[in-house]
């Protein structure tokens, strides 16, 4: 993992535990956000995968009405225990075991309610393909996009006809003549 993604995703973690301690569910999605730019630059799956479940996180915790589940608690000290641990992982360099603590906050979803649980799948499987739609605005292509979050190129490539993104403009160039005096310029 690259310095600096690494000190990112640092960052992103600490922002992330002190946002769902103060409820503050705007913060964890512009945490979740800011992982866009080394996912795009470094195109690492690292970033990618905390966008999506900060992002996710995010979904759940602005839902009060999940606070109520009697396995809410349980959902929520896994969360803040593995988000801890991973940090100080991460800081070690002990990359085995803070892969360990990202997969447990994924699997902590599937020990609550099935309603929730298909709910949560939902937001995860939608924050991939959201993600992935910045990605690509980024100028990443649609297959290694795709491939970066597992979903299939048809999944995004609807998202982002949906969305409009493939509609902006790029920038203007000159037009021939404008072109040709330019080049010629450049021989004088």
């Amino acid at each position: 993992m690259k310095e600096e993604v690494k000190q990112d995703i640092l960052n992103i973690l600490q922002g992330s535990y002190i946002a769902i301690k103060d409820r503050d569910i705007l913060q964890l999605q512009e945490l979740s956000n800011h992982t866009l730019h080394d996912a795009s630059i470094f195109q690492d799956e690292d970033s990618i995968s905390i966008a999506v479940i900060i992002y996710s996180l995010s979904k759940i915790f602005e839902r009060t009405r999940y606070q109520e589940y009697k396995n809410w608690n349980l959902f929520y000290e896994i969360v803040m225990e593995n988000l801890e641990k991973a940090q100080e992982y991460l800081k070690n360099n002990n990359f085995d075991k803070y892969q360990g603590c990202i997969k447990n906050i994924l699997n902590v979803i599937d020990r609550l309610d099935d309603k929730f649980k298909r709910y949560i799948n939902e937001v995860i499987e939608k924050a991939r393909i959201s993600k992935a739609s910045r990605i690509y605005e980024h100028g990443i292509s649609i297959g290694r996009t795709a491939k970066l979050l597992g979903i299939s190129e048809w999944e995004l490539m609807d998202y982002i006809g949906k969305t409009g993104i493939s509609d902006v403009e790029f920038g203007i160039t000159k037009n021939i003549k404008e072109r040709i005096k330019f080049a010629r310029g450049l021989f004088k």
